[in-house]
């Protein structure tokens, strides 16, 4: 849920196709039967670059006594926002004037109260440091079980190749770097491991 992917760096200069955007959010968030996380990342690797983000502006439409922020992480950027819910767009907030359209719907109820389970935190992967002089090679040379080393994630396999020779997406397998990755070989920088 961030800026430029939801809603698309495409829709964000429209109003309609921002609106268009901001409705299918919604229908996207009354389909949850009973919890819903919307989550976002910080920064994210986005065709080869690292990218700074910025929150979704569509969370902070959201009443705020439907929200439990008790597991957001990271201090006030990662709570969309973290305080009252403002409008973008003028008007009350998108769920009431939403619900306002539709008054054959019945109104979702807030979440129940009382504990919760923690989440399991996600296993740490460890930092790779790449090998002294790293040097990507030529994605077109990489073939199905070899051996590579990526600058981030560290050393895997190659599991699997799919696409056309001019846009190869490889299914690397790093045990300690996070396990199994999709990676367009045109963008990533891999070196090949040679014994």
């Amino acid at each position: 849920m961030e800026e430029t992917l939801f809603p698309s760096g495409l829709s964000i200069n429209s109003r309609e196709d921002l609106e268009e955007e901001r409705r299918l959010f919604y229908v996207a968030v009354t389909r949850a039967k009973s919890r819903l996380w919307l989550t976002y990342a910080n920064s994210r690797y986005r065709f080869g670059q690292l990218q700074q983000n910025e929150p979704s502006r569509f969370p902070e439409e959201v009443p705020e006594k439907y929200l439990d922020r008790s597991y957001a992480g990271g201090g006030v950027r990662n709570s969309f926002g973290g305080g009252a819910p403002t409008s973008r767009a003028g008007g009350g907030n998108m769920f009431d004037r939403m619900q306002k359209k539709s008054p054959g719907q019945q109104q979702s109820s807030a979440p129940a109260s009382g504990p919760r389970p923690m989440p399991k935190p996600a296993a740490a992967a460890s930092t790779h440091v790449p090998t002294p002089g790293f040097t990507a090679d030529d994605p077109a040379t990489m073939e199905t079980g070899m051996k590579i080393e990526h600058q981030k994630f560290g050393f895997g396999t190659i599991m699997s190749m799919e696409g056309a020779s001019n846009n190869r997406i490889a299914t690397v397998n790093f045990p300690t770097g996070g396990g199994e990755k999709k990676i367009m070989l045109n963008y990533a920088k891999l070196r090949i491991v040679r014994d």
